[in-house]
C-alpha cells in the first residue's frame, strides 16, 4: 500500500462510551455525514449501533439511503434541506428531514403530509432556518397544517472556540434556543454538537445531542481529554537522497536544501488529502521523531527533511505517520481543520479498520 488510514475501532468504541457519559439523560444522534467524515459510513454506523446508538444524522437523501440500504436500523435525520422530489422519497422511506421555510411547510402539507419534520431554528449560525424570533409562531403554523413535527433544532457556529467572544456568542445561542428546548410536545429537541458537548457539558438543553467529529477524539486541532486517537494516516518512504550541492525542493522553489542534507520522498500528496498548507511548518513522524515537510506538497508526492540522527536508520519502505491527533496538535498551524483533513482523504487512500 502506498498510503492508508488506520481506524482504531476499539478506540472509537471507547470514545462513543465517553460521549454517552457526557450525554447522560439525553439521546445521541451519531453524525455520520460525508462518509462518516471520510472514514467509512457503514463501518462507523455499525459500531455506533453496536454501542447502543440508534439515531443517525446525515447531510443528504443519498447518504440516508446508503445507511438504510445497509440494514442499519434506527432513525435517520437528513440535516440538509431537500428539494421537492427528494421530500417525497424521504417521506416514503420514513426519514426525518430539516425544514427551514414556510413555503416548504405548505408544500409538504399538500404533498407529503406524513413526513417527519425537524424545524430548523437559526440562533446565530445564519445558514438555514427560521429566525429564533419567529420560530414559536412557525410551530403553531405547522400544527394548524396538521404536519408531523417530530423535532426542533439549531446549530452552534463557534462552540468549539476558546476565545471570550466565542464563549459569549455560544451562551447567546443557548439562551435563544432554550424556549424551544423545553417544548415537550415536540419529541426531538437538539442544539448541542461536538463542540458544545465537550465544552459545555453541564449546560445541555433539549433532550438530544449530536456527536460528530468528537467520535474521533479531537476537536478543532486539540485532542479531547479522556478520549482516544482513532485516525492515523500513514505512508512509506519511497525515495531517499543526500544532496551533493545546494538545491531547491519541489514546485515554486519554496525551500532550499544545503549540501549534505538528506530528504525522503513520500508517495502521498494533496490528492490523497494532505493539505498544501501543511508545507508551511507541518511535520510528519518517522521512527518516533518529528520531521519537517519541505517544499510545496505535490498532487501525488511530498518531501520531508531527515535529521542527521535518523539518516542511517531510515530506508525505502520505512513507515511514516502523516497525521494523527497528536501530530495535528503539534503542528499548530492556524489553517488546520480536522474536519477538512478527515473528509479530504482521497479515494486511493485505503481505509484499514483495526
Amino acid at each position: 500500500m502506498r498510503a492508508w488510514v488506520e481506524i482504531d475501532t476499539e478506540n472509537l468504541r471507547h470514545n462513543i462510551r465517553e460521549i454517552q457519559k457526557r450525554a447522560e439523560g439525553f439521546g445521541v444522534w451519531g453524525v455520520i455525514k460525508a462518509n462518516a467524515y471520510g472514514l467509512g459510513v457503514l463501518p462507523v454506523a455499525k459500531i455506533l449501533a453496536e454501542e447502543g446508538i440508534h439515531y443517525f444524522a446525515v447531510a443528504s437523501l443519498e447518504e440516508a439511503k446508503e445507511v438504510r440500504n445497509a440494514n442499519i436500523t434506527g432513525e435517520i435525520l437528513i440535516l440538509g434541506s431537500l428539494f421537492h422530489d427528494e421530500i417525497l422519497e424521504a417521506e416514503s422511506l420514513d426519514f426525518h428531514i430539516n425544514v427551514s421555510c414556510r413555503e416548504e411547510l405548505e408544500w409538504i402539507a399538500k404533498n407529503a403530509p406524513k413526513t417527519k419534520i425537524h424545524l430548523k431554528i437559526d440562533t446565530g449560525m445564519t445558514r438555514l432556518g427560521f429566525s429564533y424570533q419567529e420560530g414559536m409562531e412557525v410551530i403553531e403554523f405547522a400544527k394548524k397544517l396538521s404536519l408531523n413535527i417530530t423535532g426542533v433544532f439549531s446549530h452552534f457556529s463557534d462552540a468549539d472556540g476558546n476565545s471570550q467572544e466565542a464563549k459569549e456568542y455560544t451562551q447567546k445561542q443557548i439562551e435563544r434556543f432554550l424556549p424551544y428546548a423545553t417544548r415537550e410536545d415536540i419529541p426531538y429537541r437538539h442544539i448541542f454538537n461536538s463542540g458544545a458537548l465537550i465544552q459545555y457539558t453541564d449546560q445541555k438543553i433539549g433532550n438530544m445531542v449530536r456527536a460528530g467529529i468528537c467520535l474521533y477524539g479531537i476537536l478543532g486541532s486539540t485532542p479531547i481529554p479522556s478520549f482516544k486517537n482513532v485516525v492515523t494516516l500513514k505512508t512509506k518512504v519511497l525515495f531517499k537522497k543526500t544532496v551533493t550541492e545546494e538545491t531547491y525542493v519541489s514546485y515554486g522553489r519554496l525551500c532550499k536544501l544545503e549540501k549534505g542534507e538528506t530528504y525522503v520522498t513520500l508517495p502521498i500528496g494533496y490528492a490523497d488529502g494532505v493539505k498544501k498548507y501543511l508545507a508551511n511548518g507541518g511535520k510528519v513522524e518517522i521512527l518516533g521523531e518529528a520531521c519537517p515537510i519541505i517544499g510545496a506538497i505535490c498532487m501525488d508526492m511530498m518531501m520531508v527533511k531527515i535529521p542527521e540522527n535518523l539518516v542511517n536508520k531510515i530506508e525505502i519502505g520505512t513507515e511514516v505517520s502523516v497525521f494523527n491527533n497528536d501530530i495535528i496538535r503539534r503542528n499548530n498551524i492556524s489553517e488546520t481543520c480536522t474536519w477538512d483533513m478527515f473528509t479530504g482523504l482521497g479515494r486511493r487512500v485505503q481505509r484499514i479498520y483495526k
